[in-house]
């Protein structure tokens, strides 16, 4: 008997486990103490310009960043498997066609290694509303370590990394790092 008790004890112990973390995981990223954290691990690239790149997105369309000059770009470094990365898709889409006419521009590049055969099918069963680009290792080199995914960089008219940084975050937050930067001529 008491080893029966065992067997329904652990299973019951782990889902205890997995939920308190999650629950730790859901608290800290709300409070914002889970980006704070994380923020030590920004790329050191504020200030400097931005890399140019040539990449192609999910459609065989090629994009150059330097195409963008003139307006504001987030550049948002993601993968389909990291669920803050997918928890923000929507948010950056709602950001693009709230603030794309004052000249927003998001720019998604998807870390996946399988490539356009993982990204392609996720995107056709989301609403994206900005190109998904494929890297190359130049692009995630120039970038820097991208260790600790989504990593996110505000971009300005003139292509100087204004800020970076690594998690999520709200979209009160980010409306209020683009703002300033929008109003910028």
């Amino acid at each position: 008997m008491k080893s029966h008790n065992i067997k329904l004890f652990v299973p019951i112990l782990a889902g205890l486990v997995v939920a308190g973390i999650i629950a730790m995981y859901e608290t800290a990223e709300s409070n914002g103490l889970l980006n704070h954290a994380l923020e030590a691990a920004a790329p050191v690239q504020n200030g400097k310009p931005a890399p140019d790149f040539t990449l192609q997105d999910i459609n065989g369309v090629t994009h150059r960043l330097s195409d963008y000059r003139g307006k504001v770009v987030m550049l948002n470094f993601w993968a389909t498997w990291c669920p803050p990365c997918i928890k923000e898709v929507p948010e950056y889409s709602e950001l693009q066609t709230e603030y794309g006419p004052q000249g927003l521009q998001v720019l998604g590049i998807a870390l996946d290694d399988e490539g356009l055969s993982r990204v392609k099918p996720w995107v056709a069963k989301h609403t994206v509303d900005y190109p998904i680009l494929l890297p190359d290792s130049k692009v995630t080199a120039a970038y820097g370590d991208m260790a600790s995914i989504p990593v996110t960089f505000i971009i300005d008219r003139k292509g100087i990394i204004r800020t970076s940084y690594v998690g999520i975050r709200k979209k009160d937050v980010v409306e209020g790092i683009i703002k300033p930067v929008l109003a910028e001529q």
